[in-house]
C-alpha cells in the first residue's frame, strides 16, 4: 500500500474542492497576513497541483499542511479540512502525546473534558484484540505504533496509549503505581510508553509514595540487591569512604527520576536521599547551636543574667 504524502494529500484536497471554493481558497492564501506571504502572481490562474507545489515550496510540507487546514476552515470547507487532517495525521505524528499544562506550566494530571465525557457517555470504543493492539505479540515496530496501541482494561478500554497520556495522566500514574496484580502483564506497553516521559514517571513515583509506605522506611541494613554492590548494605554503601562506592552513591542520586517505582534501585535511591535530608537537618541544627545568641545563653553568666531580672513586686494584699 502506497503511503500518503502531505503534498499528494494537498493536491487531492484542493482538486476535490468545487470551483468557487477553490477560488476562495486561492484568495484566502493570497490575502493571508502572516509571513511568509504568497504573491498574487503565484496564485492567479494556477491549478490545484500548482497551488500545492507553491504551498510546499513556500512553507515546507509540515507548515503547508497547517496553513491549508487553516484556510480551508476559514472559507468554511470544514469537511474537506477534516478529511485532509485525518489523511495526513500520520505524516506528522511521531507518537508523542500533546500534554496539557496548568497555568503555571506544570503537567495537568486531572482528566480532560473529553475523558470525562468518555466515562459519562456510552460504552467505550471497540477494543482491539491483543494481537492487534500488540499486547503479548511482536515487539513494537516503532514509536508511532506503540503510541497507537490500545489499553485493554479499565474505564478507558480501547483508547490509545497516546490518547490516555493526553487526556488523563493522573489515571496513568494510578495504574502504574498500584501493586502488582492480575492485569500486570497488560501494562507492559503502557509502562514502556510512559517511561519515555520523565514528567509522567514523576507522577507515578508520587502516586507510589502515596499508596505505600515511604521509601525512607527501607532500613539501612537491607542489601542493595542490584549492581556491582548488590551484597553491600544500604548503610554500608552510603557511609563508605571507598571512592568507587562513593561514586556509585552519586550515580544513584542522579537516578531519582528514572528508576522504576518499587524496584530495588528505587529503594536505594530513597534511602540515600533520606540520609541526605537527615544530614542536612543535623548540619542546620549544629549551625544554629553555634550562633552568637546560642553561645551567649550557654555562657556561665548567661543563665544568671536571665534569672537576675527583677520580678514585678507583689501587691500588698498578697502573701
Amino acid at each position: 500500500m502506497v503511503s500518503t504524502t502531505i503534498k499528494s494529500a494537498l493536491v487531492r484536497a484542493l482538486s476535490d474542492l468545487p470551483k468557487d471554493d477553490f477560488l476562495a481558497f486561492c484568495h484566502a492564501l493570497r490575502d493571508r497576513r502572516a509571513p511568509p506571504r504568497v504573491p498574487y502572481s503565484r496564485v492567479e490562474d494556477r491549478s490545484a497541483p500548482q497551488i500545492a507545489e507553491q504551498l510546499v515550496s513556500t512553507f515546507t510540507e509540515r507548515t503547508a499542511r497547517e496553513v491549508t487546514l487553516e484556510l480551508l476552515r476559514q472559507i468554511h470547507c470544514n469537511e474537506a479540512a477534516e478529511a485532509m487532517d485525518s489523511t495526513t495525521k500520520a505524516c506528522v505524528d511521531k507518537g508523542n502525546p500533546d500534554f496539557r499544562r496548568t497555568s503555571t506550566g506544570k503537567l495537568e494530571t486531572k482528566p480532560s473534558l473529553e475523558a470525562r465525557r468518555h466515562v459519562a457517555g456510552g460504552g467505550p470504543p471497540r477494543a482491539r484484540s491483543p494481537e492487534e493492539a500488540g499486547e503479548g505479540g511482536a515487539a513494537a515496530s516503532g514509536w508511532l505504533e506503540l503510541s497507537g496501541r490500545s489499553i485493554q482494561f479499565g474505564k478507558y478500554t480501547g483508547q490509545s496509549l497516546k490518547w490516555l497520556l493526553e487526556n488523563d495522566v493522573g489515571y496513568v500514574a494510578y495504574l502504574l503505581a498500584e501493586p502488582p496484580g492480575p492485569r500486570e502483564q497488560k501494562k507492559d506497553s503502557l509502562i514502556q510508553y510512559a517511561k519515555a516521559y520523565p514528567e509522567v514517571w514523576d507522577e507515578v513515583r508520587i502516586q507510589r509514595g502515596n499508596s505505600r509506605p515511604s521509601k525512607s522506611a527501607v532500613g539501612g541494613g537491607a542489601l542493595v540487591g542490584f549492581g556491582v554492590h548488590a551484597l553491600a548494605t544500604l548503610r554500608g554503601l552510603y557511609g563508605s569512604k571507598d571512592p568507587q562506592k562513593r561514586s556509585y552513591v552519586e550515580f544513584l542520586r542522579k537516578k531519582s527520576s528514572s528508576c522504576d517505582p518499587g524496584s530495588k534501585m528505587d529503594d536505594a535511591v530513597g534511602y540515600i536521599l533520606q540520609c541526605d535530608r537527615n544530614k542536612a537537618k543535623r548540619t542546620t541544627r549544629q549551625t544554629t547551636s553555634f550562633s552568637p545568641r546560642a553561645v551567649r545563653e550557654r555562657q556561665p553568666g548567661g543563665e544568671g543574667v536571665q534569672s537576675s531580672r527583677r520580678r514585678p513586686p507583689r501587691a500588698p494584699w498578697t502573701k
